[in-house]
């Protein structure tokens, strides 16, 4: 019972009855009652002094006591005085000693020990017990899973693109080529890399230094990918903070975590001078072969990059341009990964022709690593492995053994010249792609085409003399207006063919692309004036919002559009895997454009054949084009890397047959010659293989156990009645939308508010295959912020910390009782250690009976104990449960000394296993950087001080009193 001189004014006090009140602070006292004010709330309450209806709030050494202005200390001393407590400890913001009198504290504060709770009456609903001990147990799980950034990135499991991200994304500043072939994944590939390093605590700062038209595509890529926003800078964006920064001086790339921009903005002066005094963790620069370098001059896009490199710690380059293309540009991009070991290009070379002939005397072990049969190893040439893998230990490996093959490939592949900072795939190795199938339809050019494209300017906007754009795009002639698509046969053609689909029992979805925006919108205009076939538009004049529900209506099955016109730029940065037939109402005058609009549906993913439908003009530039991509490049049917070159070499005879399209034995010459330097080109690519690279990038054998933590680590159902269950705690409601889908709202008993979830709700679900077609919807993943926003939403409140509840267990007394805790050994160290990997914060589960014994007593039903009956059991049993806590926290402790101990070892055999391959790999692999092993050196060691130094806490608890009648 509280007495008179037990309260003083401006003491800080909890209502036992009305725990949602906050904090309160005494008003007046007399020496019958006391009056309180609940700032929370902004309502008062009288209590009579001898009711025992309020709980002082009196904060401990080491807990966390915030200011009412919003900065905070942890305590490392407290006094009190005139009846007032001070706390003393340094600030969070800038570590100075400061005090904080309790009546400045804030008044959302409330008291954290679940003793002191539980002894105060301060008790939430039992269940929440259950839940708190399933957010422990779900993160430690996914902690010890091997999956942390790779589940949730709404991707397809494609093996090669998870070997490369976990390979690389594990890494402490990775800096690595990503060379995959086009279509092959590098932009996936790279996001999982950031996604992970993010995650994982490795990286914060991140630049993307991008060309111009990828911008979007990049920005869109990782929001829907990985869910990481990044703030696009250009001209506008520094014009908008120019002023502040001249008044300030503050740097505008200083005040994000994550910054996208073009390589031609980086290039600017004062803009690279702004970049370069930032910490970049990791910076990404996409399409780096137009980083021209040479030795006698580099291009101002390369300088630039060259002086981000230096400061970035990690760096990421992509390209889909054949290192064998130009040994010169591929020693130019590795350059910038390491300067101090790709310093000379003569040298580089010379060990490159060693790697070659290394790669080609392994050959033999190849094709035999995976036969089982013991004679395929007859061809094995030890010696000449040897020659070209100085230091490699061969007489330890039996050849006749299946097993010995693939540990010394594995072996070669480990110490293989750049295959640590090179990754290259090829589509001829990756299995999943579909055939195309490309289909011409020859048009006879309208009467109001030909008048048009005989006016010399009709073309608005357009160079007089550029006769080849005016026969690629007549409908764009200054001359005709936006009903065009009356007269042009592509259109009726169109019609015919988007009428004869939709009678067929598939319905099957058709993606047109073509250049301009205009042009998709006036015959999207048409489709709907004449025709009732539903239909969509997609380009870049739509804002995000309206893209997304472009694509959804595109996407739905049922009730769907059944046909998106593209614009050029619109198209990027979407895959439509669930679409087979693709119409180029145009043709692009680029062949990496053409590849990259037939990418759309040609991906890793695509069930059935893709059909490229081709309507052109007879005897028109069209025609020409067509067939110097079909018959010169094979461009429509097969991927074609050599594309580029081709273009750069014969780029003035393509042109000139492209301007005389009647003059047919001149275009069919050079189609000839397009064909003949296009096979030359591809052949010395073949003949340029390194075939360990290609099993370094491939990931052979050696991703089988990372796949399946995943699919483990995302178990829909698994995970579904998790957060089912935490959505039901939390008060938000979730209504089945469709089989494969929810949506969740805030409910009116909501605890915390969900980051995302508006008015209308949230589409979610739990299956990769739902989220992967349907990019509007959030995927539920162990690595989802709304995940471990809700989670850590409980764990760092108090909520479930103390409870009292009733059981009916028929096989014990009435009046027996049991003392259930949570125990958490959870260590502190700087993210980028990964502690998780060995010790995540780890709860153990202890009950203990009456007779201070452990209990495995199995409880199915619990039942709320009225506010005063639980304050007078927790009073008669005051005693028992801090007996019964201490045994606990005792057993708790021997458990997770034990776990310690195995945390220790596993990073003792972790980490120095890997300083020594690392250290051993160093005098036979130059790529290997001291960096590297330096950082595994000190993190070993921090973490042994950190595991250490930790102590479990007790987290939660819970008495349980037998009421059986």
């Amino acid at each position: 019972m509280a007495e008179k001189s037990d309260f003083a004014v401006g003491q800080r006090w909890l209502s036992n009855a009305e725990t949602s009140l906050g904090l309160g602070v005494v008003m007046a006292v007399d020496f019958r009652s006391v009056t309180v004010l609940f700032p929370a709330v902004n309502e008062e309450r009288n209590y009579a002094i001898s009711q025992n209806a309020l709980t002082r709030l009196q904060l401990s050494e080491g807990e966390i006591a915030p200011h009412v202005d919003g900065w905070q200390i942890c305590i490392e001393s407290v006094s009190e005085q005139d009846g007032l407590i001070t706390y003393t400890g340094p600030r969070a913001d800038n570590s100075e000693v400061d005090n904080i009198v309790e009546v400045a504290l804030d008044h959302g504060v409330k008291l954290n020990q679940p003793e002191k709770r539980l002894a105060h009456g301060q008790l939430d609903h039992p269940k929440w017990f259950d839940t708190r001990l399933a957010c422990w147990q779900h993160q430690y799980e996914f902690a010890h899973s091997g999956a942390l950034g790779l589940v949730g990135a709404r991707v397809e499991l494609i093996p090669h693109q998870i070997h490369i991200a976990h390979e690389v994304g594990s890494r402490y500043a990775p800096r690595v080529l990503l060379a995959d072939e086009v279509g092959l994944g590098k932009t996936i590939e790279a996001a999982l890399i950031i996604h992970q390093q993010v995650l994982s605590g490795r990286a914060e700062r991140i630049l993307i230094c991008v060309p111009d038209s990828l911008v979007h595509q990049w920005l869109v890529e990782m929001l829907r990918r990985v869910d990481l926003s990044f703030s696009v800078f250009d001209e506008e964006r520094l014009e908008a903070v120019k002023e502040s920064v001249e008044e300030s001086g503050e740097n505008p790339f200083e005040q994000e975590q994550r910054v996208l921009c073009s390589q031609s903005f980086i290039e600017h002066a004062q803009v690279l001078e702004l970049a370069s005094k930032v910490e970049w963790d990791i910076l990404v620069v996409d399409e780096a072969h137009h980083l021209h370098w040479s030795k006698q001059a580099a291009s101002e896009s390369y300088q630039a990059i060259e002086t981000l490199s230096k400061i970035a710690k990690g760096v990421l380059l992509l390209t889909a341009t054949p290192d064998q293309l130009g040994h010169e540009s591929h020693f130019a991009r590795l350059r910038l990964l390491d300067p101090a070991r790709f310093h000379n290009y003569d040298s580089f070379v010379k060990e490159e022709s060693e790697y070659a002939k290394l790669a080609e005397a392994v050959t033999p072990l190849i094709e035999s690593a995976n036969d089982a049969a013991s004679q395929t190893h007859e061809d094995i040439d030890l010696a000449e492995i040897e020659k070209y893998a100085p230091g490699l230990n061969t007489e330890k490996w039996d050849l006749s053994q299946t097993d010995d093959r693939k540990g010394l490939l594995r072996e070669l592949i480990d110490q293989h010249g750049t295959g640590r900072l090179f990754f290259r795939n090829r589509r001829a190795a990756i299995q999943g792609f579909p055939q195309r199938i490309v289909t011409p339809y020859p048009q006879r050019i309208s009467k109001e085409y030909e008048l048009a494209l005989d006016m010399p300017s009709s073309i608005s906007g357009s160079n007089v003399q550029d006769n080849v754009s005016h026969a690629l795009h007549p409908e764009r002639a200054s001359m005709l207006d936006e009903t065009w698509p009356s007269f042009d046969p592509r259109v009726s053609w169109l019609c015919a063919l988007l009428e004869n689909m939709s009678a067929t029992a598939n319905k099957d979805k058709v993606l047109l692309i073509c250049a301009y925006a205009s042009t998709a919108l006036q015959i999207a205009e048409y489709l709907r004036s004449k025709t009732s076939i539903r239909h969509t538009v997609f380009h870049e004049g739509m804002s995000i919002v309206e893209r997304d529900k472009a694509a959804h209506f595109f996407a739905t099955s049922e009730q769907g559009a059944q046909i998106m016109l593209c614009s050029e730029i619109g198209s990027e940065g979407r895959n439509f895997q669930f679409c087979h037939h693709l119409v180029l109402f145009d043709l692009p005058l680029n062949p990496d454009l053409l590849e990259q609009r037939i990418g759309r549906l040609d991906r890793i993913g695509q069930t059935q054949d893709i059909n490229v439908h081709v309507p052109y003009f007879e005897n028109n530039a069209q025609e020409v084009l067509y067939n110097i991509y079909h018959y010169g490049l094979g461009a429509f049917t097969k991927t074609c890397p050599v594309g580029s070159q081709v273009w750069d070499e014969l780029g003035s005879e393509i042109h000139s047959a492209l301007a005389s399209p009647l003059d047919k034995e001149n275009w069919q010459d050079v189609t000839e010659q397009v064909a003949s330097t296009s096979t030359l080109l591809k052949l010395q690519i073949e003949q340029g293989r390194d075939r360990l690279l290609e099993l370094n990038a491939s990931g052979s054998d050696k991703i089988d156990d990372v796949m399946d933590n995943i699919v483990q680590a995302e178990n829909p159902v698994h995970m579904m009645k998790f957060m089912t269950r935490l959505f039901d705690a939390l008060g938000v409601i979730q209504e089945e939308k469709d089989d494969n889908s929810f949506v969740i709202r805030h409910g009116e008993s909501m605890l915390f508010p969900i980051p995302g979830v508006s008015d209308d709700g949230l589409e979610i679900t739990y299956k990769r295959s739902t989220a992967t077609q349907l990019e509007h919807v959030r995927y539920i993943t162990g690595d989802s912020e709304l995940v471990t926003h809700c989670i850590d939403s409980v764990l760092t409140d108090v909520v479930g910390k103390s409870s009292i509840c009733f059981v009916n267990q028929a096989d014990y007394p009435v009046g027996a009782f049991w003392v259930e805790i949570v125990a958490v050994l959870s260590p502190s160290a700087n993210k980028h250690l990964q502690l998780y990997r060995f010790l995540p914060p780890t709860p153990v589960h202890i009950c203990i009976d009456a007779k201070n014994q452990e209990s495995y007593a199995e409880f199915d039903a619990i039942f709320k104990v009225k506010p005063k009956m639980a304050q007078q059991l927790i009073g008669a049993l005051q005693a028992q449960i801090t007996q019964g806590i201490e045994q606990a926290m005792q057993l708790a402790s021997t458990q997770l000394e034990t776990v310690k101990s195995q945390a220790l070892e596993q990073v003792d055999d972790n980490l120095s296993a890997e300083i020594d391959r690392l250290v051993e790999l160093k005098k036979l692999n130059p790529a290997i950087r001291e960096e590297e092993i330096d950082f595994i050196r000190a993190q070993k060691s921090q973490l042994h001080a950190a595991i250490d130094a930790s102590e479990p806490y007790l987290d939660s608890v819970r008495i349980l009193i037998n009421n059986r009648k």
